[in-house]
């Protein structure tokens, strides 16, 4: 669901930009009298993508830019592998834990009597709700990331995004039927019914992407090797009629895999690097037992 957008700033080195869905919401909310609302929103989705920024760094990470759309946004990432778990579960938690400060800096503002109280009060709202609904274990939601960061050790990085993302079409349904249930109540909200859509659709998106990102990393994986000089090793133990298609299912992100291949009498056949079995996967196919390429 790639639509135009159009640059703000540069910050840090970091592109800002809004999607043009934006326009709609524009008009929608100012017909409404809801402008100042709606520039709360948008600076608090800014905050929250610019902090996932700012936790990047230490990190290690590369952020390029980061695209505001109406219900949440992209931070675009220049690392070519799967973050490690703990490292995306920081990144995760970064804008959630800034917009809790921006509410709690509003309830103070709000209890010493500064500014439009009623504007603070939206404030408060707007950002609670932010933090509460990207924590909701759903890809593409940040609680949907740090789901997937426990998962992926314990299934694989492709299993566990798929997983996540299934949690997110299952939240966008939930979504659509509380909109509809609304409506038939006479309460109905076109920002529901608009959310429900948008994160069915990114949801479904991380989806059909995570065998094309998995693929990917499986790729680019030699040359990182070869070009920082050292990854985290991880061995993996499999009898010799297992598919290479449920071994690939079981790498881990971050990690250069070495694959022991036993019989059925647990006695050593043989032992591959990821390297070799991914050459082999290309050459051969992902059906074929592993004791083929041995």
């Amino acid at each position: 669901m790639r639509t135009a957008s159009l640059p703000l700033v540069t910050l840090g080195g970091v592109k800002l930009k809004i999607n043009l869905l934006w326009v709609v919401f524009v008009v929608i909310w100012g017909m409404a009298g809801l402008l100042p609302q709606i520039a709360v929103v948008c600076c608090s989705l800014a905050v929250h993508e610019l902090a996932h920024s700012l936790a990047a760094r230490p990190l290690g990470v590369k952020v390029m830019e980061i695209e505001l759309y109406p219900f949440g946004g992209v931070a675009r990432i220049a690392e070519q592998l799967e973050l490690e778990p703990f490292v995306e579960r920081r990144l995760s938690l970064a804008g959630p834990v800034a917009n809790l400060v921006l509410a709690a800096l509003a309830v103070m503002l709000y209890n010493r009597g500064f500014f439009n109280r009623e504007l603070l009060r939206f404030v408060i709202e707007s950002n609670l709700v932010l933090a509460i609904f990207n924590l909701l274990p759903a890809l593409p939601l940040d609680g949907g990331r740090i789901l997937r960061s426990y998962l992926a050790p314990v299934i694989g990085y492709r299993a566990a995004t798929e997983q996540a993302a299934r949690a997110g079409q299952f939240l966008a349904a939930a979504l659509l039927v509380a909109g509809l249930a609304g409506g038939y109540l006479g309460y109905f909200n076109w920002s529901v019914m608009l959310a429900a859509l948008f994160l069915f659709v990114a949801a479904s998106r991380e989806k059909s992407q995570a065998v094309y990102s998995f693929i990917r990393s499986l790729m680019v994986k030699e040359s990182e090797l070869l070009k920082k000089g050292c990854l985290r090793g991880e061995q993996l133990v499999v009898l010799e009629e297992t598919r290479l298609l449920d071994i690939f299912r079981l790498f881990s992100p971050q990690r250069y895999h070495f694959i022991l291949i036993l019989d059925r009498s647990q006695r050593l056949q043989g032992e591959i690097t990821e390297s070799l079995l991914v050459k082999a996967a290309v050459k051969n196919g992902l059906d074929i037992p592993v004791k083929q390429i041995l």
